[in-house]
């Protein structure tokens, strides 16, 4: 009988096909790993290239809505500029018992506040960059007003906002002024006169400050289309 050894015996089965096995594994995984290298490189170029085309229309499409939303925003600010310069006239013709008055030039587009004691109407362009005169106390000190700094300084509108008319009605005659100086002046029993002030930005719309002479308070207020075509408003632009 043949004696099988004990060395024999312990040999693992099959040995090479586990051999091969491990290898086919190891070449697996290194080939997969390879393919997630790959997918975490970056972009194509076609990627980049579309995302672009996607930015440059998006651009243009919201562009316009930007300017126009641009625009508008200056023209209400603008407009609210001036409606608080209305109120703190009134409120300073009140408060120091003198007329105070807000100047327009209608052609630099600017104004500014002026007094019965900086403001000749033969020459109203001239109260521009004069000062009222400084009271004193029977001390001799100098008293502070509320108008120091802003008295007869020009303020200039917000950047493609002009001034398309300013409409005043004075003992009981209506005066539609397209260039030149105007004024709006306030009393100290709050008195003023009526006054509709048109403000235009460079896509043609047109809000308007109105004053009413009774109250001499001012309100805003946008107006219409068929208002601008009839008051005959930005023919120039």
């Amino acid at each position: 009988m043949t004696r099988i050894s004990p060395t024999i015996l312990k040999r693992p089965l099959h040995s090479k096909k586990l051999f091969f096995d491990s290898r086919k594994t190891s070449i697996f995984k290194k080939f997969r790993n390879r393919i997630a290298l790959s997918n975490e490189a970056g972009f194509s170029l076609i990627e980049i290239m579309l995302v672009f085309a996607i930015i440059a229309v998006l651009s243009s499409i919201s562009m316009p809505a930007m300017r126009g939303f641009a625009a508008s925003r200056r023209l209400k600010t603008s407009a609210q500029a001036i409606a608080d310069t209305f109120a703190f006239a009134r409120d300073m013709a009140i408060t120091e018992r003198n007329t105070h008055l807000v100047v327009f030039d209608v052609g630099n587009n600017r104004y500014w506040l002026a007094s019965s004691e900086t403001f000749d109407v033969q020459n109203p362009v001239a109260s521009a960059g004069r000062a009222a005169n400084t009271a004193t106390t029977a001390n001799g000190q100098a008293v502070i007003s509320r108008t120091s700094g802003i008295m007869g300084i020009p303020r200039p509108l917000s950047q493609g906002i002009t001034i398309a008319a300013v409409v005043t009605t004075r003992n009981g005659v209506t005066q539609q002024l397209t260039s030149g100086v105007d004024y709006v002046y306030f009393s100290p029993t709050s008195t003023s006169v009526d006054t509709s002030l048109y403000l235009q930005n460079v896509r043609g719309n047109v809000t308007a400050i109105v004053v009413e002479a009774t109250t001499g308070r001012a309100s805003i207020r946008e107006m219409s289309p068929e208002e601008i075509q009839t008051l005959n408003l930005g023919n120039d632009l």
